[in-house]
């Protein structure tokens, strides 16, 4: 399946719908499609007032050329081609400011992706900006020049360094996640924490199309985790017994079953498991006559006897 013993991997059409069911709360609106940037501007700085009037939309697949000509880069220029980069688009955003004229533009920015040290750094690199409407030379030239690097470079701080989970299933702990975006997709590589660090995985190699949402976890990986399941039925026991009562006896009963040894292995399909137990078992029991029986039979003995005894 892959090097890796841990591949997720979510569609962008799963992303997209996460996004716009998060966009949709009001509390979480609030926080994240809204907020004021300090843009830095010669030796002070300006409140950048922001708001998207719709959610973002990803599309997790390289720019093309035109893209990356048409992007404005933090220094005013197209940014540096650079591999796994993708785009995410804001439909409608609207920003105002001392300097800026309040306007709803449509901005296509582009992004980098990159994984490490327990974090998630997501990176700017340019944004394209619909500037058909905007006229007058000098606001374009501030929109190209002044507000989208300045904003690019105020964006690093709340999209860069998101803190990543550690993963635990199956009773298998499992070290830093390999990101890649790429092929409609976002896909992420770890191996258990006593192993090296997984290494980017390849999108296109492991799924023919994006998937919606997909964990895969290699046969070395599925083996620990079934043996581990399995290891602590070992040295368990059960034991049961009691007795019953019929006519002129009791009839009892003991039985206990242990586990001495328990493993697992996948076999063919990784679906299937091959579980091996060896179990000892122990059962007996046995009939016993009642004790007022055995009397009842004494005293008939013994009036038989002087019965005859009187002849």
């Amino acid at each position: 399946m892959t090097r890796s013993d841990l591949v997720v991997a979510l569609g962008q059409d799963t992303l997209n719908d996460l996004l716009r069911s998060s966009a949709s709360r009001p509390g979480v609106r609030d926080a994240l499609v809204a907020g004021t940037l300090q843009v830095p501007v010669g030796d002070r700085s300006i409140p950048l007032d922001w708001s998207l009037e719709e959610p973002p939309v990803l599309s997790l697949h390289d720019p093309t050329d035109d893209e990356w000509r048409a992007a404005i880069g933090p220094h005013g220029a197209p940014p540096r081609r650079v591999s796994g980069a993708f785009t995410v688009l804001l439909p409608r955003l609207t920003v105002s400011g001392p300097s800026v004229k309040r306007a709803t533009r449509r901005v296509k920015v582009l992004c980098a992706l990159a994984a490490g040290s327990g974090t998630l750094d997501v990176t700017p690199l340019g944004a394209e900006l619909d500037l058909r409407h905007v006229p007058d030379p000098s606001d374009r030239a501030v929109y190209r020049h002044i507000v989208v690097p300045r904003a690019l470079r105020a964006a690093l701080g709340p999209l860069g360094r998101t803190a990543l989970p550690r993963v635990d299933v199956a009773g298998l702990s499992f070290g830093d996640f390999a990101l890649t975006a790429g092929a409609g997709m976002l896909v992420g590589a770890a191996n258990t924490d006593d192993r090296p660090p997984a290494p980017a995985p390849d999108p296109v190699a492991l799924f023919p199309r994006a998937p919606a949402f997909e964990v895969l976890l290699s046969r070395p990986a599925l083996e620990r985790a079934a043996r581990a399941a399995v290891s602590g039925l070992a040295g368990r026991s059960q034991s049961v017994g009691g007795s019953s009562s019929f006519g002129i006896a009791r009839a009892r009963y003991e039985g206990r079953v242990q586990v001495n040894a328990a493993d697992a292995r996948v076999a063919g399909n990784p679906l299937d498991l091959d579980v091996d137990i060896a179990l000892a078992v122990h059962a007996e029991a046995g009939i016993d006559l009642f004790q007022d029986i055995g009397e009842a039979l004494n005293h008939a003995a013994e009036g038989i006897g002087r019965a005859l005894a009187s002849y």
